[in-house]
């Protein structure tokens, strides 16, 4: 079943490959390259799945994951991270359904979306 999805990241390359990888599995996807764009997404639409990196100009990552839980709580926020080792704790303190580790693999975020990766350690799913 299609899901809509958003990806929030600084590195366009990321995002594109992301977003690539999603529409070939026939998801719908909206991307944004900073988190006031991100945020402005979030604002106008509904979503099943967020991803988001943790360190981005504009709005963080962090500040995107208070906002959805506050005002979206139907949809589950993955940080993106690639600092795994300072963020293993924080996601889950405040909120994020998940977390994948940069660089990200593709396989990870099919499994988080499917239901198949473990909440809050998707980085090792």
């Amino acid at each position: 079943m299609p899901k809509r999805i958003l990806v929030v990241d600084d590195e366009k390359e990321t995002v594109e490959m992301i977003g690539k990888f999603l529409e070939r599995k026939n998801h719908n996807v909206d991307c944004a390259f900073d988190g006031k764009a991100g945020l402005d997404l979030i604002e106008a639409n509904d979503y099943d799945f967020i991803f988001a990196d943790h360190n981005m100009p504009e709005l963080t990552g962090l500040e995107l994951i208070r906002y959805v839980k506050e005002n979206k709580p139907d949809s589950k926020i993955v940080m993106i991270t690639g600092y795994p080792e300072m963020e293993r704790v924080l996601p889950e303190c405040l909120g994020a359904d998940g977390y994948i580790e940069k660089p990200v693999q593709l396989e990870a975020i099919q499994k988080i979306i499917e239901g198949k990766g473990e909440e809050n350690d998707a980085g090792d799913a």
